[in-house]
C-alpha cells in the first residue's frame, strides 16, 4: 500500500506541474506589438542562431524563443522595405554559429544596406565570427577596455586513443575509403594525411572568404587583413589602429549616436531609442498583416532535419535534438498529405549518423517525390548521412560554405578484452560453430571476423556510391573518385556535380517559386515542420498512452519523470554545470565524439562526418 501511495503521490505531482505549465503558458502569452515610427531592428545573436526552434508543448511560464535563421533573414528582408525601421543595431555576442548561417545573415545585411539605411555594430568582445557580421556595419564601436579575438584560421580535434589504451579498449575500424576519417579520433593519436588534406581545403576556403569579406567591407588590402590575423588578440586601440573598428564608446554612447542619426534635433539626454528584437518584429501586428497578404494558393513546407541521424523514434517532448528516422519521415509525409502544400524543402543540418536510418529516410523521400517535389537545402553541414538524405531529393541547393560530401562508410567496434584483462575478468565459452562469438566485444577479434566485418561495411559503401551515381547521373567509378569519404565545401561540391545550385535558404525558396511558376515578387506562405505538439498529446505520449503507430518501433529510453523534472527545474548535475563553462568549440568536438561513440556501440556501420569545424 505504501508503494502504491508513493506512486500515486508522484503521479499527482506530475499532473499538478503539467497543469501549472499549461495554465502559465496560457496566461503569459505575449501580445503582438505594433511597430512604431523611427524604430531600429536589434540583431542580438548572443543565445546562438538556431536552424529551427521546435515549439515546446510546455513552457512553464517561459515564452522566450530562440532566434532562428529564417526569422533573422525574414526580419532583415522586411526591415529593408519597412519605412518604420530606420536601421539595424548589431550587438555582438554568443557562440556556436555555423559558417554557412553566418554567411547567409551577412549577405542579408549587405542587401539591407542597398536601401540606404544604416547598420551600427557594438562589440564588447567576441571572436572573428562576430566580427565577420560586424564588418558589414557603417560604424563599429568597442569600449576602451574590450578585447576581441580575430585569430588566424585553423582546425583541431581531440584524439582519444591514448585514453582508450589506458582503459584497455581497442577499436577495430574499417573506413571506406581513405578520407573517411571519423573514427580516427577513437583509433589514432592524430589525423592521417588524407584527413588533413580535406580539412585544410575547408579551412583555406574559409580564410579566403573571411579575408575577402573584411577587405571589401572595411576597404583594406587583403594582405593587410591576413597579416593582422597573426596578431590574434586585439585591444580596442589595436583594432582601431588596424582600421577594424571606427570608434571607442560604451554601449550607451552608441545608442545615443543612433538616436541622433535618426533625429539630429533630439539633443535631450532623456531621448529614447526604439529597439525592436527579431522575435518581436517577426511576430508583430505589422508582420502578421504582411503574412496575410501572401499568396494563399501556394504554400511551401520547410521540414527541418538537424543533428545526428538515429534509427527509431523519439517521444521525449523535452528533447528535440537529433534526427530520428521515424519522426522525420512522419513530418515529411504530413507535408506530402497536406493539400495546401505545393512543394517541400528538406532543410538539412546534419553530420550524418546511422547508415540504416539514413537509408530508411532516403527510401521515404523517393516515395514522397512521386507526389510532390522535394528540394534539399543544405545548411552548415549536410555530410555523409546528411548527403544520403539530400541525394534522394529532386534538386540539391548548398551554400558555398556548407560542409558536404563525406560519401563513405565507417564500420567500428570496440574490443574490451584488454579492459577485462586489466581488472582480472576472464571469459569462458561454449561454441557450437565458428560464428558463435562473432562481434563479442569481450573477446579478441579473429582474422575471419575482421574479414566478415570488412565485407559488410564494403557492401554498404558500394550501395551508397551506386545511389549517388544514379542520383547524379554519373558512372560508378566516376562517383567513387568523388566519394572515398572526402568532405567538400558546397562550392567545390557544385563544381564536382554533387549539388545543383549554390545558395542559402532564401535562394532555395526562390528556386522553388520559379519551378512552380510563381512570380519573384509574389510572397508564398511558409509552413514549418515539425509543428507544435498539443500539450495533452505530449503528456500522454510521455506516459506511453498515445502511440499512434501500429508497428512496434524503437523509442528513446530516457526516464520520463527525469526528463519532466529536469525541464521544470532547469538544473543540471554538477557535471552539467561544469559542461556549461567549457568553450563552445570544445563542447562541439566532445559532443561529436560522444555521438560517434554512442552510435558505434549500437550500430557498427555509420555514415558520419569525420570532424566538426568551428568558427572561433
Amino acid at each position: 500500500m505504501a508503494i502504491i501511495g508513493g506512486i500515486l503521490v508522484v503521479f499527482i505531482a506530475i499532473i499538478g506541474i503539467f497543469v501549472s505549465a499549461v495554465t502559465s503558458g496560457l496566461g503569459s502569452k505575449d501580445e503582438p506589438v505594433s511597430v512604431r515610427n523611427n524604430s531600429v531592428l536589434l540583431l542580438d545573436l548572443s543565445n546562438g542562431l538556431q536552424e529551427y526552434d521546435v515549439p515546446a508543448p510546455f513552457n512553464f511560464g517561459n515564452n522566450k524563443r530562440s532566434v532562428t535563421l529564417f526569422d533573422v533573414l525574414l526580419a532583415i528582408r522586411r526591415a529593408k522595405e519597412d519605412t518604420k525601421i530606420k536601421g539595424i543595431y548589431y550587438r555582438a555576442g554568443g557562440e556556436g554559429i555555423g559558417y554557412a548561417k553566418l554567411s547567409e545573415v551577412r549577405d542579408a545585411l549587405i542587401d539591407f544596406k542597398t536601401s540606404g539605411k544604416f547598420i551600427y555594430a557594438y562589440m564588447e568582445g567576441g571572436t572573428k565570427a562576430h566580427y565577420f557580421l560586424a564588418s558589414v556595419a557603417d560604424s563599429i564601436f568597442m569600449p576602451q577596455e574590450a578585447l576581441v579575438t580575430i585569430n588566424a584560421f585553423g582546425a583541431s580535434a581531440p584524439f582519444l586513443k591514448g585514453a582508450f589504451d589506458k582503459l584497455g579498449v581497442e577499436w577495430h575500424v574499417e573506413q571506406f575509403e581513405e578520407y573517411k576519417s571519423a573514427a580516427e579520433t577513437m583509433s589514432r593519436s592524430n589525423w592521417t594525411g588524407p584527413a588533413k588534406e580535406e580539412l585544410r581545403a575547408i579551412v583555406e576556403q574559409r580564410e579566403r572568404t573571411f579575408v575577402d569579406a573584411i577587405a571589401a567591407s572595411r576597404k583594406l588590402d587583403p594582405a593587410a587583413v591576413r597579416a593582422a590575423l597573426d596578431r590574434g588578440i586585439f585591444t580596442t586601440d589595436t583594432a582601431l589602429a588596424n582600421k577594424f573598428i571606427d570608434g571607442v564608446a560604451m554601449e550607451s554612447g552608441v545608442r545615443d549616436r543612433i538616436r541622433l542619426r535618426i533625429d539630429p534635433k533630439d539633443s535631450s539626454e532623456s531621448g529614447t531609442l526604439r529597439l525592436l528584437s527579431i522575435n518581436k518584429y517577426v511576430s508583430s501586428v505589422d508582420a502578421k498583416a504582411a503574412e496575410a497578404a501572401t499568396d494563399r494558393n501556394h504554400t511551401v513546407a520547410i521540414v527541418y532535419a538537424s543533428g545526428a541521424i538515429r534509427p527509431g523514434k523519439n517521444d521525449n517532448a523535452f528533447d528535440n535534438e537529433g534526427i530520428y528516422a521515424k519522426n522525420l519521415i512522419k513530418e515529411l509525409r504530413a507535408a506530402r498529405d497536406n493539400d495546401d502544400i505545393s512543394a517541400i524543402i528538406l532543410r538539412i543540418d546534419s553530420p550524418g549518423g546511422s547508415a540504416m536510418a539514413s537509408d530508411e529516410i532516403w527510401d521515404a523521400i523517393v516515395d514522397i517525390r512521386k507526389t510532390k517535389p522535394v528540394y534539399a537545402s543544405m545548411s552548415d553541414v549536410a555530410a555523409s548521412g546528411g548527403y544520403y538524405m539530400a541525394m534522394a531529393c529532386d534538386t540539391i541547393i548548398a551554400h558555398p560554405s556548407t560542409i558536404t560530401g563525406s560519401i563513405g562508410v565507417i564500420s567500428a567496434i570496440p574490443n574490451l578484452s584488454g579492459t577485462m584483462s586489466k581488472i582480472g575478468v576472464t571469459t569462458d565459452t561454449i561454441t557450437l560453430g565458428r560464428s558463435a562469438h562473432f562481434l563479442n566485444v569481450t573477446m579478441p577479434m579473429s582474422e575471419t571476423d575482421k574479414k566478415v566485418f570488412h565485407e559488410f561495411g564494403s557492401g554498404v559503401y558500394r550501395r551508397f556510391v551506386q545511389k549517388v551515381a544514379d542520383s547524379r547521373k554519373k558512372s560508378f567509378e566516376e562517383t567513387r573518385l568523388l566519394a572515398r569519404g572526402r568532405v567538400w565545401t558546397g562550392e567545390a561540391a557544385r563544381a564536382n556535380g554533387l549539388v545543383d545550385i549554390n545558395g542559402g535558404l532564401l535562394e532555395t525558396i526562390k528556386v522553388v517559386k520559379k519551378r512552380l511558376g510563381i512570380a519573384e515578387d509574389v510572397k508564398v506562405r511558409i509552413r514549418m515542420y515539425p509543428e507544435k505538439t498539443n500539450s495533452i498529446d505530449a503528456l500522454l505520449r510521455m506516459l506511453g498512452l498515445n502511440d499512434n503507430d501500429d508497428t512496434e518501433e524503437n523509442h528513446t529510453n530516457t526516464s520520463t519523470v527525469q526528463n519532466f523534472l529536469a525541464a521544470v527545474t532547469d538544473k543540471g548535475t554538477p557535471v552539467e554545470q561544469v559542461w556549461k563553462t567549457l568553450p563552445g568549440p570544445m563542447k562541439e568536438q566532445v559532443k561529436h565524439a560522444a555521438t560517434l561513440t554512442d552510435l558505434g556501440l549500437h550500430e557498427h556501420t555509420l555514415v558520419m562526418l569525420p570532424s566538426l569545424l568551428t568558427n572561433d
